[in-house]
């Protein structure tokens, strides 16, 4: 782009807005709109599914949750265990929702991104939720460009 051309994309009611030199380009829906996205951390993690649409997240589950805190018996010690729960209970809420299938679609999953973002350490806990929301009915749909971050052993 030249120096005083810029583009700016809009987000609203399902439909994104870009603009370029002036030029309005509406029309684009965005197709994946159901994202899972994780936060992981020494002692916690997050799941959320963010509908692009709006940015908002619609579900989320965590471990820094009392009630799922106090369901875990073991503690800090069982990080494998712990995003085992986590994924259940995530899938029970995404049921609630309407959303197991994300309105037909799927939810998305990059997962080259979640384990670069994450580190490859982390690798274990990332396929642990993965496995447990498909095992709880969860239509997942992985976006995975490589076997680079295939399952661990």
């Amino acid at each position: 782009m030249s120096g005083g051309s810029k583009l700016i994309v809009t987000l609203g009611r399902g439909v994104a807005r870009a603009e370029f030199l002036g030029q309005v380009i509406s029309g684009m829906t965005v197709l994946k709109r159901y994202v899972l996205r994780l936060f992981i951390s020494i002692k916690y993690i997050t799941a959320n599914v963010v509908d692009r649409n709006n940015g908002q997240i619609v579900v989320t589950a965590s471990t820094v949750e009392h009630s799922i805190k106090e369901s875990l018996e073991c503690g800090r010690s069982c990080n494998v265990k712990a995003v085992a729960v986590v994924g259940e209970v995530f899938a029970m809420r995404l049921r609630v929702k309407g959303l197991e299938q994300g309105q037909g679609r799927g939810i998305h999953v990059d997962l080259n991104k979640e384990v670069q973002k994450k580190g490859f350490k982390n690798r274990t806990k990332i396929w642990a939720i993965v496995n447990s929301l498909r095992n709880n009915g969860v239509k997942l749909i992985l976006d995975d460009d490589d076997d680079s971050t295939s399952q661990p052993s």
